[in-house]
């Protein structure tokens, strides 16, 4: 087993020249977010990364982890990649509510209105097209069902593990796993119940890093952070500021942070060096990337009714710090 992690200066030329080929080889195997002004910073997420999305209750870090999800797995459609998956872990929401999420973002409609069953026969029409077209989405969830309630597994980072080897294996298809997003972290039940919350969670954390690598796929995982944040002068969150754990820092390859500054004042009101102009902007600060530039930040425009993300005109290049 020990000569497993040992690496001789041989064997080390052999597998980073043989790696270095694989990236000249298949740059498209990044996987950039999809919007211009952040992929002409941001290097394309790869294989075995830990990217961590972190954000107060009501930031957008959902949103925005919903739709990297999305766009990637339309990507994998539209190029035909068919043996590839995208997966969306979920502690959040169940998975109906999650498919109402897409149905959304991609018809248009508000999800206010959908969760109040408020729904036309128009909107019927494009609810019964979209199920039909989301077979052809390789975008899987992992989570709960409001039908299968009663069969309710306890999430752990083990039971995510067997399910992706379960998807691995699926009816004989060997599916790779393009990409896994966790949605959140400090929802996921502790490894064990005599570990402190800080410990469990940071352990958690670490675990879900061994996954990217053993899988050999990004992870991006959403962070909560912690409510000291709403106190800050300006309320952006740090690579410090994830809620019962400490080394987000550490442990990831690339951070980004959310917030939505129509939580913190009323529109014409200045946040940082920018202006509060209704509740559809978002700001995505890049905080963190081994391999490329950070400490840069973007407004764009999220409607968190339609679950949908875009470019807005403005876009920030702090110097020091995003604000």
């Amino acid at each position: 087993m020990s000569r497993d992690i040992v690496y001789t200066p041989s064997e080390v030329g052999a597998l980073g020249t043989k790696y270095l080929e694989y990236r000249r080889d298949h740059k498209d195997h990044g996987v950039p977010f999809g919007l211009p002004s952040i992929d002409k910073d941001f290097i394309p997420a790869l294989p075995g990364e830990l990217i961590t999305v972190i954000g107060r209750p009501g930031s957008g870090k959902t949103g925005f982890m919903k739709n990297w999800a999305r766009r990637r797995a339309l990507h994998l459609a539209e190029s035909n990649q068919e043996n590839r998956v995208v997966i969306y872990a979920t502690y959040e929401q169940h998975i109906e509510d999650l498919h109402m999420f897409d149905v959304a973002a991609e018809e248009g409609y508000s999800i206010t209105e959908m969760s109040r069953g408020n729904i036309t026969d128009e909107m019927w029409g494009a609810v019964e097209r979209n199920g039909v077209s989301r077979l052809n989405l390789p975008l899987w969830y992992i989570g709960h069902s409001m039908e299968r309630r009663k069969k309710r597994p306890s999430l752990t980072v083990d039971e995510i593990s067997k399910a992706l080897r379960s998807i691995e294996e699926w009816n004989k298809e060997k599916y790779v796993i393009d990409m896994v997003f966790i949605d959140y972290l400090q929802r996921m039940p502790l490894p064990t119940r005599s570990e402190s919350k800080t410990i469990g969670t940071s352990h958690n954390l670490d675990r879900l890093k061994d996954g990217s690598l053993a899988f050999g796929c990004p992870f991006v995982v959403g962070v909560q952070a912690r409510r000291e944040v709403d106190k800050y002068p300006v309320p952006v969150p740090g690579m410090d500021d994830g809620a019962w754990t400490s080394n987000i820092e550490q442990a990831s390859d690339k951070i980004f942070s959310v917030v939505r500054p129509c939580l913190y004042g009323k529109t014409g009101e200045k946040f940082g060096s920018g202006t509060i102009e209704g509740h559809c902007q978002i700001i995505v600060s890049l905080l963190k990337q081994k391999l490329g530039p950070a400490n840069k930040a973007y407004w764009l425009y999220f409607d968190p009714e339609k679950n949908f993300m875009s470019e807005l005109q403005k876009t920030m290049y702090p110097t020091k710090q995003p604000f």
